[in-house]
């Protein structure tokens, strides 16, 4: 399934839709809120201030929400759960303090575990399972990276540190990687961005830095795009107003052309879908440099402006998180895949998989037996298309409702025609079924289902051949549909372009040519597991680069030869459940692929039974 489509850290655009007349009280997400926390504020008695800001998304205005931090402090940094915001670090002179906001209520506490070295100047990333605070200063400049849990609020050090000890940087994620960029090493400015990979927790430098040399930038990110605006530098003027971006798909930096208004350092940025946040910093000495502007920066078109509402109080080395006034809804986010349908029977049959603890359980069944279908899902809902009660394939549509497990066949959308043996993708906006076999004869067909109104559609461009028992995944730009018989067994990856709906065949295709074949992806690779070659079912599992389109053997397959099984994936594993053997039998084990170490184990539990032909589908986006 599709990345960059939904996420706590940041808010994207899927996520609004369905607000109830742009109502976002009714939102069952965080994300609500900015709140810029502490900072130096000549102005203020204490300059150190515990002061924090609050600025509506839905209006832009801001207020003081009452609760501010336990104590005044300044050269923090900031990062949050689905629930709290964490503020850690800072001054005077160097802490190690964690303080805790908590989005619900928007009070503020100490958690009780803090950062193992007290440090000023540091800088946050994270994904939705750890924040990382990076380098400052003790006085000594360092390179350390620490780790808080947000299931527990245990900080740790994973053991991989910045390629190079620095202060005053500045951080922004994607979904699968974190960026440090800029900072001062203690003897001039860096350019320098350090990435850490969240899966494995290891640290490099990508070697596309940031366009000149810099400290105290604020990062800020939408789904496709991480941006650094502003900082210092050794030249005059000594504050810029640059704004650098970031491609998390290739890793490679530019400057989009659109600056900050007013050159500046050391502010702190939020985001919701639509806009970055950056607000207050320092433009030059005194207390009338220290700013209360907030700019806002336009995802859609990279354009800066200032939406008028500013912070209470101008200050400098502050720190921001996005969050809300209400939680994260009961079964939304990498919680659970659900194993639906199958063969023999067919079945109706739901497995719920527990991501928590990979542990099956059954909600209600689907609303008739099914078999030889295909799924994808948007990050509210799930869909399970064609296939059918037997070898007569059917052309409805079931939505899974991810909220209350609610299931019901749409009636405003319908396959273009009855299709068995297809495939699903999808991107943040739609999703697409690809190729199968009608009461005909296989088909090229993409039928595209748009999952603001849930109609279905023929984007006009289809596959180059007609194939079925292909199998489907995707990036955030692109989908993928590999593998099938069409009459022969192929090897081809046929690649849509979200961006335009165009369809080619990529240029390197899966290893051995096979049917019969499933695929999970995270966000940087695609994985086709299992199958049928020519000769027999397969252990293989090909991995899909998605930064170059390259396909590789990770060395990892099943323990035993599988086809038509269903795959599903968490934020860090691929499951594989079910599918026949070498001889023909239904099994039901389920295969876990570590997305960090790309090891391959049998999960203890299993499916209610044994099946093959069916899909699997999970509310992880």
């Amino acid at each position: 399934m599709a990345s960059g489509v939904f996420g706590l850290r940041k808010v994207y655009k899927k996520q609004v839709e369905n607000v109830d007349n742009n109502n976002f009280a009714s939102w069952p997400e965080s994300g609500i809120y900015g709140y810029f926390g502490g900072g130096f504020a000549p102005g203020l008695t204490p300059a150190n201030t515990a002061l924090i800001d609050r600025i509506d998304f839905s209006t832009e205005t801001t207020t003081l929400p009452g609760n501010n931090l336990p104590a005044g402090r300044f050269g923090l940094a900031a990062t949050s759960s689905s629930s709290y915001g964490y503020f850690g670090g800072g001054g005077p002179p160097f802490l190690a303090t964690i303080d805790r906001i908590d989005f619900s209520s928007e009070t503020t506490s100490a958690p009780g575990n803090n950062i193992p070295q007290a440090k000023s100047g540091l800088a946050a990333v994270s994904n939705d399972s750890y924040g990382y605070f990076g380098g400052g200063y003790t006085p000594t400049v360092v390179s350390t990276v620490e780790r808080i849990d947000f299931s527990n609020e245990t900080i740790s050090s994973p053991g991989n540190n910045l390629s190079e000890a620095r202060f005053y940087l500045g951080g922004t994620s994607s979904d699968s990687y974190g960026y440090y960029g800029g900072g001062n090493p203690q003897s001039s400015e860096s350019n320098r961005i350090d990435r850490i990979d969240f899966s494995s927790e290891t640290t490099s430098v990508p070697g596309n830095n940031l366009t000149q040399k810099r400290f105290g930038a604020a990062g800020t990110s939408s789904g496709s795009y991480g941006y650094f605006g502003g900082g210092g530098v050794p030249t005059t003027p000594a504050r810029v107003a640059t704004v650098d971006r970031i491609d998390f798909s290739s890793d490679t930096t530019s400057a989009p052309g659109n600056n900050l208004p007013e050159a500046r350092q050391q502010s702190a940025s939020i985001s919701n879908s639509l806009y970055g946040y950056f607000g207050g910093g320092f433009t030059a000495p005194g207390v009338g440099g220290r700013v209360t502007t907030v700019d806002r920066i336009d995802f859609s078109n990279e354009t800066l402006s200032v939406p008028s509402n500013s912070l209470s109080e101008g200050r400098n080395a502050l720190a921001a998180v996005s969050g809300g006034a209400s939680i994260l809804r009961g079964k939304g986010y990498k919680t659970y895949a659900y194993f639906a349908g199958g063969n023999p029977g067919p079945i109706c049959t739901i497995n719920r998989l527990d991501f928590s603890n990979d542990t099956f359980s059954d909600p209600q069944g689907l609303p008739e037996r099914r078999q030889r279908q295909a799924s994808t899902s948007s990050n509210y809902c799930g869909y399970i298309a064609g296939g059918g009660p037997g070898n007569s394939p059917v052309s409805t549509i079931t939505k899974i409702d991810f909220s209350n497990e609610s299931l019901f066949i749409l009636s405003s959308a319908v396959l273009s025609t009855e299709t068995k043996d297809l495939a699903g993708t999808s991107s943040s906006s739609y999703g697409y079924f690809g190729g199968g076999e009608d009461p005909n004869a296989r088909i090229t067909t993409i039928s595209r289902l748009d999952f603001s109104n849930e109609t279905v559609s023929d984007p006009g461009n289809n596959l180059p051949t007609a194939r079925d028992y292909l199998a489907g995944t995707s990036s955030s730009s692109y989908g993928y549909f590999g593998g099938g018989e069409g009459p022969n067994r192929v090897s081809t990856i046929s690649r849509l372009d979200f961006s335009n709906e165009t369809v080619s065949d990529n240029s390197t295709g899966l290893p051995s040519q096979r049917k019969e074949l499933a695929a999970t992806n995270n966000s940087s690779y695609g994985y086709f597991g299992g199958g049928e070659d020519p000769n027999s079912k397969i252990t293989t599992i090909s991995r899909l680069d998605f930064s170059n389109e390259t396909v590789s053997d990770p060395g990892n397959g099943y323990p035993d030869r599988r086809a038509r099984q269903a795959a599903s994936s968490s934020a860090f594993h691929g499951y594989f459940g079910g599918g026949v053997n070498n001889s023909g039998s239904h099994r039901r084990e389920v295969e876990r692929i570590d997305f960090s170490t790309e090891t391959v184990t049998r999960i203890p539990q299993e499916l209610s039974s044994s099946r093959s032909e069916f899909t699997a589908v999970s509310n992880s986006n």
